[in-house]
Order: C-alpha cells, then structure tokens, then sequence
C-alpha cells in the first residue's frame, strides 16, 4: 500500500509534480501532519488522517477536516516526535509499505532537516518500507548496505550521493563520473552534482548508507 505525508514545509506546484514523477498522486492513504492539510485541496487530495499537536490549525479548520471525513488524532505538544514523524510512524501502522512526504523543504530550517534524517528512522527499516521525499523537482531516498537502486532520469539529470552517519562504500554506473567500489566521505561533497548519461544508471550501496537525490538540471 502506498501513503502520501503530508508535512508542513512549501507546497509543490501540483502540475510540476505531476510533470516530474508521474503517478505520484495514486495512494491509498493521505495523512496530513498538523498544517500539511492545508495543502490537499490545492494538491487535490482527500485527507484520510490528519495527526499533530495542531498548534498551527485553528478549531475551525480542524472541524472542516473531521466534516469531510477526515480522522483527527490530536497530541499534546509536550511530545518526542515531529508531526511528520507522528504521521510516519501511523502510515507505517496502517501496513503502507510505500510512502512519499511532500512539502518537507521550506519554513524553518530545523524541521526540514529533522524531516529528511526521517528517512533513517529505524521503524522504516525494521519495516521494509520503501520511504521517499518529493518535490517539484527531485526525489530523495536513503539506500542502506547491501541495496542498488536503478535510476531513469533524463540525460544530463542531476543525481547526487551523500553518505549518511559516516562514510559509505558506493558503486555507480551511467553517470559521467562513476564510481567502481568508492569511499564516500562522511562530510564531503564529493558526491554532489553527478549527472546522468544514459537511460539508466545504477548505484549500489556496499557499505554504510547513502542519501540519492534525484531531479534537476545541470
């Protein structure tokens, strides 16, 4: 099953999703985090659950979401986790085993990150979920040892590789600068601004974790 999250950051342009990653929008389940239910309608989406401490949603707002048949589970603010992260943890509850989060970029900087490190949230892997960050433009997932990931972006697309909590072993072939079993530096940017070459690329993962952002053009 796939979920869609819904977080609090800038909304993409609807037609430039659609543009950029076809189907993006054919999910199961919509889960809006605190103020991400103001991007459904705009997006056309259907709000299935909306979860938070909803400091940034008014009573009024809150009705209309339950009105059109939404579930709202309130938290107190007092709490250990982000919406985001609350809405993670209940897409990965109701079985999803596919989850894209939009609206992660904009706003304060401190969310946004705390929302991409979501993609090493330990409950991802225990669960097999396949978790990606979306936007207008690119597409960000997390490959751990062991996994390769096929890439069909368009010739002279960017893709940039940046190991996540400490150095990472990678392969890359069908970008114009490969990788045959390279060490990628925790906190380095060697990794950066590669590009696409061909109509498929891979990149597999020996050792360590690897953060694949995807999108752009040089």
């Amino acid at each position: 099953m796939r979920a869609l999250i819904l977080s609090g950051g800038d909304r993409p342009d609807r037609a430039a999703l659609d543009a950029a990653h076809p189907g993006w929008d054919d999910a199961a389940l919509v889960i809006a985090a605190d103020s991400g239910a103001r991007h459904a309608a705009p997006l056309g989406l259907r709000i299935d659950l909306a979860i938070g401490d909803f400091d940034s949603l008014d009573a009024g707002e809150l009705a209309g979401l339950a009105a059109a048949g939404a579930r709202v589970e309130r938290h107190p603010p007092e709490k250990d986790a982000t919406d985001t992260e609350l809405a993670l943890l209940a897409a990965i509850a109701a079985g999803a085993t596919e989850i894209a989060i939009l609206a992660a970029w904009g706003g304060r900087a401190d969310q946004a990150l705390g929302t991409a490190l979501l993609l090493a949230h330990p409950r991802v892997a225990a669960a097999g979920v396949r978790l990606e960050i979306l936007d207008a433009t690119s597409r960000i997932r997390l490959l751990r040892a062991t996994e390769r990931l096929e890439l069909r972006g368009a010739p002279g697309s960017v893709v940039s590789l940046l190991p996540l909590g400490g150095d990472a072993t990678v392969s890359a072939e069908g970008l114009r600068w490969p990788l045959d079993r390279a060490t990628l530096r925790a906190g380095e940017s060697r990794g950066l601004s590669n590009l696409v070459v061909g109509a498929l690329a891979t990149v597999r993962v020996h050792q360590g974790a690897l953060l694949v952002s995807e999108g752009g053009a040089e």
